[in-house]
């Protein structure tokens, strides 16, 4: 009788790896999957343990075009060296009030980090000064390979 519940255990606990796994590996999901419930979209889609499979290698380009909300903005997040380490990109819930301390922000850390002068340039002489993500930022950002992405709510440097 101990075997059996022995060989039971192992195959429960085999079943459950394996399905913490699969989930890991499974594709994007899309917005209408998650109806109006913006943190299951982002804790899905965003999370540390899919970032390493699924956006490694990909670029922010790949991930802005994925993204199904408004990207408020993209500021750099943390930087070292003179380098820029990673960016966050700011979304909200469309029915929300806009609130800094309870947006939702996926933070994207590169591969190969960019020169932080060369950002600062493009992000100094936007022609817009409301538009965080201007054309030439876009540009500048969009072919930047991915390492890592994450997600959090409200302000909270990764």
């Amino acid at each position: 009788m101990k075997i059996i519940q022995f060989v039971f255990t192992v195959f429960a606990i085999l079943f459950v790896c394996g399905q913490i796994q699969a989930q890991d590996e499974l594709p994007y999901k899309s917005k209408a999957m998650f109806g109006t419930d913006t943190l299951r979209y982002l804790e899905y889609n965003y999370s540390v343990a899919r970032s390493e499979k699924y956006y490694k290698g990909k670029t922010v380009g790949d991930i802005l075009r994925e993204l199904e909300y408004t990207v408020l903005y993209v500021a750099e997040r943390a930087w070292c060296d003179s380098k820029i380490v990673s960016i966050g990109i700011g979304v909200r819930q469309a029915d929300e009030e806009p609130d800094p301390s309870v947006d939702y922000y996926i933070t994207v850390f590169f591969a190969h980090p960019p020169l932080l002068s060369d950002y600062r340039e493009l992000y100094d002489n936007r022609d817009d000064k409301n538009s965080l993500l201007t054309p030439k930022i876009y540009d500048f950002l969009k072919n930047l390979e991915v390492a890592q992405v994450t997600f959090t709510r409200g302000l909270s440097w990764n």
